[in-house]
């Protein structure tokens, strides 16, 4: 049995919330089992409100995870800490920072799926530990030895989120524990066209791109940006509105077997 989960990428303010959510309920048409989204850019481009949260779960989203902008609207702390609620914070912040580090979210017919994102280091505004060594810990704490994980590589450096799918192809692709079918970058808004298999078992993709104007710099009014850089006048960089587009992946997972069957770009005009 193959079952299909929706990864899309990071959700740039309002403009992002209404195409990710038009974007899950084309897919869910398409036969997508569930859809996870980034949303630390859903508040005005920077953050996660509860409102957006309760926004984007009411369109269809079944997971929402967060990155270095995470704690920006500090009102969505106590949805991050709430083990009902679908949300969840990087898992390689410092031990002492609140909230769920994984999600657990059951599938009928299928093994447990669990989410977990991890920050990167290199060029990464936000202090954070090591995503192996934090990867390690999560998956190692899973009590269902025939659970399947996706892991999120929040970072700025590709080198750094291929290297966590080797990671994770290296140690987690096992018959005797979790196995990790899917990682997935996100970050950069900008899609990367290296979605392959990495040895016929584990799906990856350097990033997914981003749900949101695609007239824009990475989501942001293209005057305001070209002022920035061009003429040294910084301004508010307002989130622009042109060209609506939800990026990210489709990753196929044969339950049987525990492993990725295919991985498929996403990029949808909505």
């Amino acid at each position: 049995m193959h079952i299909a989960i929706a990864f899309l990428g990071d959700t740039v303010g309002s403009v992002g919330r209404s195409a990710a959510t038009a974007a899950a309920r084309r897919l869910r048409e398409q036969g997508v089992r569930l859809v996870i989204a980034n949303g630390e850019n859903a508040r005005n481009g920077s953050g996660l409100s509860p409102d957006n949260l309760r926004e984007l779960l009411r369109g269809g989203i079944d997971a929402v995870t967060l990155g270095d902008h995470w704690v920006k609207d500090r009102q969505i702390v106590p949805f991050i800490e709430d083990p009902t609620q679908p949300v969840l914070r990087p898992a390689n912040l410092s031990p002492h920072a609140p909230g769920k580090r994984i999600v657990r979210i059951g599938l009928e017919g299928a093994p447990t799926l669990y989410v977990l994102t991890v920050l990167g280091r290199l060029f990464m505004p936000l202090p954070a530990d090591s995503p192996f060594a934090a990867i390690d810990r999560e998956i190692s704490a899973i009590p269902e030895r025939d659970a399947i994980v996706i892991v999120e590589v929040h970072a700025e450096a590709t080198s750094e989120k291929q290297a966590v799918a080797w990671h994770c192809l290296r140690n987690w692709c096992r018959d005797d524990a979790p196995r990790v079918v899917a990682v997935l970058g996100t970050h950069t808004h900008v899609a990367t066209a290296d979605a392959r298999l990495l040895d016929h078992v584990l799906a990856a993709q350097t990033d997914v791109g981003m749900c949101g104007p695609q007239r824009s710099v990475i989501g942001r009014d293209v005057s305001a940006t070209l002022d920035a850089m061009v003429r040294q006048m910084p301004a508010p960089l307002e989130v622009a509105s042109e060209d609506p587009r939800a990026q990210g992946a489709i990753v196929r997972i044969d339950t049987l077997m525990r492993r990725a069957a295919a991985i498929e770009p996403v990029d949808l005009s909505v």
